[in-house]
């Protein structure tokens, strides 16, 4: 009986953890078919989709309410260190959402890569999302350090939830000097995460 309750709490998270791409996908194909399907995604609906907090909100809860269901499905004498296997899997789920993102928005740039940074900064949840979850992944371990490769991490947070923050809030009032300031986070995220994998 056990087994079969464990393993059913276990379809359950998996099902959860996809719900933030389940949710995104069902409502990029309600609007495209309400925008008129083309040979690719109007740019309009990816930055829709990436833009709605409604999204946004229910695909963070969903993955929490996941890790709980993990948490709780684990043996009491086992629950301390199944943390840092969660961990993992939150931070894979975070690097699955930016490849996803990135290819959703070179598809809805028509495949310009110009386009695809705009459309990637435009969404800005496309990039808070993931970074929430690396910080999720990292609070709910044991004992955080913030030295070496957590500090870098954590930095890598900060500057890819300041990059559509800046395009947002510089971009109203000046779109050049948004953008580039954003772009700069962005570039500087990545080398960050580059040189953290290859240490």
């Amino acid at each position: 009986m056990s087994r079969t309750t464990q393993g059913r709490n276990g379809d359950i998270a998996l099902l959860l953890y996809a719900g933030p791409f389940i949710l995104s996908f069902v409502y990029a194909i309600y609007l495209w078919v309400g925008a008129g399907l083309s040979s690719t995604l109007p740019a309009l609906v990816y930055v829709e989709v990436t833009q709605s907090s409604y999204v946004f909100l229910a695909g963070f809860l969903a993955v929490v309410l996941a890790s709980v269901i993990d948490f709780n499905s684990e043996a009491p004498a086992t629950r301390r260190s199944s943390l840092t296997a969660l961990s993992k899997r939150l931070q894979a789920l975070a690097f699955l959402s930016i490849a996803l993102a990135l290819v959703s928005a070179l598809y809805a740039s028509s495949f310009n890569l110009g386009n695809t940074l705009v459309n990637l900064l435009e969404g800005r949840y496309a990039l808070v999302f993931p970074a929430l979850l690396i910080f999720f992944s990292f609070v709910i371990l044991p004992s955080v350090k913030l030295q070496g490769a957590n500090r870098n991490n954590l930095l890598v947070i900060v500057l890819l939830i300041a990059s559509p923050a800046a395009l947002y809030e510089l971009g109203k009032r000046d779109t050049p000097a948004g953008l580039g300031v954003a772009l700069i986070l962005l570039f500087a995220a990545a080398f960050l995460l580059v040189r953290s994998k290859k240490q």
